[in-house]
């Protein structure tokens, strides 16, 4: 083992989240405490734990504390994850030419480097009165500065284990085989809805980029504000389990969601329950094999349930938009782990939702819309037009709260094949069907004196009547479901007078 005033070797280490790290670098600025590690040791993770509380106080001194791993990359990260370090970790591979060359027999063993290279200390295996000195030596840098204090738990002293320099190539190699779970790393680490998530490797999000600029940025994401760029995005499709062809929707989503009108902000700092619905329409339905019909709006498609899941984990990951941090929701519900669905054009006798929004027949185009799990509706025995939408609008009347009118929001009503044919067969156009709808739900004041009260009500007599909607505009008519069952249902929005959310579409981009 290298001794008190002998001359450091310089190294050239991967950081266990990338990048190379050399010795001159790390004591450019002042000394560096030098800890190899490796994570079967129980004294190297009990190391790592401790010395910690010497991080910040370093960093106030113009040092720094780095752990050098003799693990794989992973492994290295989610030691030092496990153990609540956050300074500096490295790797060496296999044949631990850095630990051979600074003479480590055992793991842990410490070197403090100052800024020449001369070893000013090292301490083998686990020793908090000498690690203590180290930390006071370290302060006395910067007069009246932090000085680290290290635990002062049991042991005081413990011997360490064999370095893995010092053991053969076999030995290193069955120790190699670690129990690392991927799946209980990316729990640990946060990076889930939960529900297990696919890995982010390197490889798997090249191939969702598809030779796309990872860099490319689409801007913050609120709350959080962390910047999402394309490489992020495609990580976030991975772990929801996304195909590299559904890309172009999620990319699409993704823009909608942090478009000003849809304001995710809101959307996730609300105690309401509502939460990002993504409605796709187009031939990219068919390309990419959504599912339309039979249980559309629910699970065993892997194209609905991921590419709706990518979004709430990229609002959730790089804009921290999750629970108990940033999202708010009194209840939650499902829909705000994924909600994607398609539209069933085939069946519908209608225009689609995206020509309804101004878009050409034939282009594909996502709509992102803030609203909340649905509520179905069954009217299995009405037969004229007037009468299935009573029904369907008596439930629309009851969104948010049933005694606040009107909600002046935007409403997906979600019309099953069988309701849709039965209204087009009468002659009823999707307009049409909007109006009735509004026309229906209008109650009078003196029927909503008990419950919660819209602001609109104030002032107003017991005769006086108020629609559910201010405009048959409010009420978004939406063909999807199976042919058979006479269901429909709707989806509630965010209520927020002025504060809320607005649909937002957009066309998938070829140059995304």
């Amino acid at each position: 083992m290298l001794g008190i005033g002998e001359r450091a070797p310089d190294f050239l280490l991967e950081g266990a989240h990338g990048g190379l790290v050399s010795l001159v670098e790390l004591t450019r600025g002042g000394p560096a405490l030098v800890v190899f590690v490796a994570e079967e040791c129980p004294t190297s993770r009990m190391t790592l734990e401790r010395l910690e509380a010497l991080r910040e106080p370093f960093a106030a001194a113009g040092a720094t504390l780095v752990a050098v791993h003799q693990d794989s990359a992973e492994t290295a990260a989610q030691t030092m994850r496990r153990c609540g370090a956050a300074y500096l970790a490295l790797v060496e591979p296999a044949p631990f030419r850095t630990a051979e060359a600074y003479g480590v027999r055992t793991v842990p063993t410490a070197f403090l480097v100052d800024e020449h290279a001369s070893v000013v200390a090292s301490i083998e295996g686990w020793s908090r009165d000498e690690l203590q000195v180290v930390a006071e030596t370290v302060a006395r840098r910067k007069p009246g500065g932090p000085i680290g204090r290290l635990s002062a738990e049991p042991p005081a002293i413990k011997p360490g284990c064999g370095s893995k320099n010092t053991l053969d190539a076999a030995t290193v190699a069955a120790m190699s085989v670690a129990d690392f779970d991927e799946l209980e790393d990316l729990f640990e680490r946060g990076w889930t809805d939960g529900l297990p998530v696919v890995p982010p490797t390197r490889e798997r999000v090249r191939r969702m980029l598809d030779g796309r600029s990872p860099q490319r940025s689409f801007g913050p994401v609120p709350p959080g504000m962390g910047e999402l760029t394309l490489e992020r995005l495609a990580a976030c499709a991975v772990l929801a389990g996304c195909k590299p062809e559904y890309f172009p929707v999620v990319t699409a989503a993704a823009e909608a969601t942090l478009e000003p009108a849809f304001n995710v902000h809101g959307m996730t700092n609300t105690t309401h329950t509502a939460g990002p619905v993504v409605i796709v329409s187009g031939p990219i339905r068919e390309q990419i094999g959504m599912n339309s019909g039979i249980n559309a709006m629910g699970g065993w498609n892997r194209a609905n349930a991921t590419i709706g899941r990518a979004i709430r984990l990229m609002v959730g990951l790089t804009g921290r938009g999750a629970p108990p941090d940033l999202d708010r929701s009194t209840l939650g519900q499902p829909g705000k782990i994924s909600f994607c669905f398609a539209e069933n054009e085939e069946a519908s006798p209608w225009e689609s939702l995206a020509v309804s929004r101004g878009f050409a027949p034939g282009e594909s185009v996502v709509t992102l819309y803030c609203g909340d799990a649905p509520f179905s509706v069954s009217d299995h025995y009405s037969r004229e037009p007037d009468d299935i939408l009573y029904t369907i609008a008596m439930a629309g009347a009851a969104v948010f709260s049933p005694t606040m009118f009107p909600i002046a929001a935007e409403t997906v009503f979600v019309i099953g094949p069988e309701h849709a044919r039965s209204l087009a067969g009468a002659g009823w156009k999707k307009r049409d069907v909007a109006e009735r709808i509004v026309e229906v739900t209008k109650r009078q004041v003196g029927d909503m004196k008990r419950g919660e009260r819209g602001p609109f009500v104030a002032g107003l007599p017991d005769d006086a009547w108020l629609p559910k909607w201010m405009s048959p505009d409010e009420v978004v008519i939406v063909v999807s479901g199976g042919h058979a069952g006479r269901f429909s249902a709707v989806l509630p929005p965010w209520v927020g007078y002025g504060l809320g959310s607005k649909m937002v579409s957009k066309r998938l981009r070829e140059d995304l």
